[in-house]
């Protein structure tokens, strides 16, 4: 393969710009067409044949998600779409979690983090192994995004807990304390006290000095509130269950 192929159709000239520009630097992404046209959409997906469309809906001259509907009637389902969004909740959102959406991101986003969406998209239909591993890249890049540190054993603690969740819902409903500790203390050869003070000191520190847009996009202060940090059970369950919102976990 000559790289992964992408066309963005993004409305906005500026980003557009700069996403075509970062793309095109990383060797193993390529821009094949670039629109902020919501009507030549179909006609440049037809002619540059890409892998993953990189698309904000929002289009003044075109319907939207009826648009990204006949993208998905006439491409099919082995054209990944990542798409970019003023917010994940709402009507919108609504109208397009039908669409075998690989990921839903919100604004602002780094260039770093969109490289690695694309990239993931591309294993979604791996073997089960494979997406195993593209869904530890994404919990770390949530991580990492909110300002944890690699390399530190609870940060492990917290990326396990929360793939072995969006992985295997029922295990939030079993308990977190009662499940998901034995599990990954299992799997880091470590005592369950060791693993529930590890995932708390790591809420704790990114409440007190992580990023705070980031940590608001996963916890929205309306239902979370600013000052006070979520449990162990709704830290590592709001962040699976976003997950899983955003990135559409087929068997």
């Amino acid at each position: 393969m000559d790289g992964i192929r992408v066309m963005i159709a993004e409305r906005d000239p500026i980003l557009r710009r700069n996403m075509e520009r970062s793309l095109g630097q990383t060797g193993d992404i390529r821009v094949v067409g670039s629109t902020g046209d919501g009507n030549a959409i179909l006609p440049m997906l037809w002619r540059t044949k890409p892998h993953v469309l990189l698309v904000e809906p929002a289009f003044s001259d075109a319907d939207g998600p009826e648009l990204l509907y006949r993208v998905r009637q006439e491409l099919g389902p082995q054209l990944r779409m990542v798409v970019i969004v003023g917010s994940t909740r709402g009507f919108v959102m609504e109208r397009l979690v039908q669409l075998r959406v690989c990921y839903f991101l919100t604004k602002p986003l780094t260039m770093a983090a969109l490289e690695e969406y694309i990239r993931l998209s591309m294993l979604e239909e791996e073997p089960p192994e494979q997406r195993r591993l593209a869904l530890e890249r994404r919990v770390s890049l949530a991580f990492r995004e909110m300002g944890a540190r690699p390399g530190r054993r609870q940060y492990l603690y917290a990326v396990i807990a929360v793939c072995a969740a969006a992985e295997q819902p029922q295990l939030l409903y079993d308990g977190v304390t009662k499940a998901v500790y034995p599990l990954v203390a299992r799997r880091c050869s470590a005592s369950i006290e060791a693993v529930e003070q590890g995932i708390r000191s790591m809420s704790e520190w990114l409440w007190e000095k992580g990023n705070r847009e980031a940590l608001e996009r996963y916890f929205p202060p309306a239902i979370y509130g600013r000052a006070v940090r979520p449990s162990n059970s709704a830290f590592v369950g709001a962040l699976a269950q976003q997950l899983r919102e955003d990135w559409r976990m087929w068997g």
